[in-house]
C-alpha cells in the first residue's frame, strides 16, 4: 500500500513537472459554423497540446473573449460572420492592442481580400478547406517569424499586386492634385457645391472634375468611383 502510493505520489509529481514545461496555449476561434468549429478544434488540439480552444460565434462574442482575456496565444477569424466581417473584426483587435497571431480564414480565396488582411497586419491566410498539415504550416511559419499564405496563393497575389500597382501607376498620371482634392471630398459624401465651396472653385469645374475622375476609374456612379479609387488603394 505504501509503494502504491508512493508510485501515485511520484505520477503526480511528474506530471505537474511535464505542465510547467508545457504551459497551455490558449487560442481563440472566431467562426460561425458550429461544425468547422468542432474541427479545427480537434486540429488545434493535436497541434498544440495542451490548448484550450475558446469559441466565439460572432463578432460580439469575440470581442468579449479579447477583452477579458490577456492570455490569447493565437486567434483565427472567419472573413463572413452575421454581425461583422473578418477585417472589421480585425480592425477592432487592433485597437485593443492585441498581440497574439491572428489569422484570418476564409472559404473564398479572394485576393483582394487576402491583401487588404496583410495590410491590417495578419500573421497568416488559411483557406477554410485546408487540413491538418495547412494548420501545421501555418503555425510552424508564423512561430519562424514569417506571414503564413499558401504557396498557391502567395504567387497569384505577387501577379495580382503587380498588376494593380501598374494600373495605380496608370491612373495616377492622370490624377492631378485637384482632382485628388475633388475625390476626397467625394468620398467624403460633400455635394458639387459644397466642393465648390471649399476648394474656392466654379461647381462646373468640379463637374468637369468628377466626370474626369469616373472616366478614369470607369465609374458609372459617384459610388462607384470612391468604391473604384478604395479598391485600388488611392484613398481609404
Amino acid at each position: 500500500m505504501a509503494l502504491l502510493n508512493t508510485l501515485n505520489e511520484v505520477t503526480y509529481i511528474l506530471d505537474n513537472k511535464q505542465n510547467r514545461q508545457q504551459p497551455q496555449t490558449t487560442v481563440l476561434v472566431i467562426d460561425d459554423h458550429p461544425v468547422f468549429q468542432d474541427g479545427i478544434s480537434v486540429i488545434l488540439d493535436a497541434l498544440l497540446a495542451p490548448v484550450e480552444i475558446i469559441q466565439a460565434l460572432n463578432a460580439k462574442e469575440a470581442f468579449a473573449h479579447a477583452n477579458s482575456r490577456a492570455d490569447l496565444d493565437w486567434i483565427f477569424v472567419d472573413y463572413q460572420l452575421p454581425d461583422s466581417d473578418g477585417l472589421s473584426i480585425i480592425k477592432e483587435l487592433n485597437t485593443l492592442m492585441i498581440t497574439a497571431p491572428i489569422v484570418m480564414m476564409s472559404g473564398v480565396d479572394d485576393l483582394e481580400l487576402v491583401s487588404k488582411a496583410l495590410k491590417l497586419g495578419v500573421s497568416g491566410f488559411i483557406h477554410k478547406t485546408g487540413g491538418k498539415m495547412i494548420f501545421k504550416d501555418c503555425l510552424d511559419t508564423i512561430e519562424q517569424g514569417k506571414v503564413y499564405l499558401p504557396t498557391d496563393t502567395r504567387v497569384r497575389l505577387e501577379h495580382y499586386q503587380q498588376t494593380v500597382g501598374k494600373q495605380n501607376e496608370a491612373i495616377m498620371k492622370q490624377l492631378s492634385t485637384r482632382r485628388m482634392d475633388v475625390l476626397l471630398l467625394v468620398a467624403e459624401g460633400y455635394s458639387n457645391q459644397e466642393i465648390a465651396g471649399s476648394l474656392s472653385i466654379s461647381e462646373a469645374t468640379v463637374k468637369s472634375h468628377v466626370s474626369a475622375l469616373m472616366s478614369i476609374l470607369d465609374a458609372d456612379s459617384r459610388y462607384h468611383c470612391v468604391a473604384e479609387a478604395r479598391k485600388l488603394g488611392l484613398i481609404k
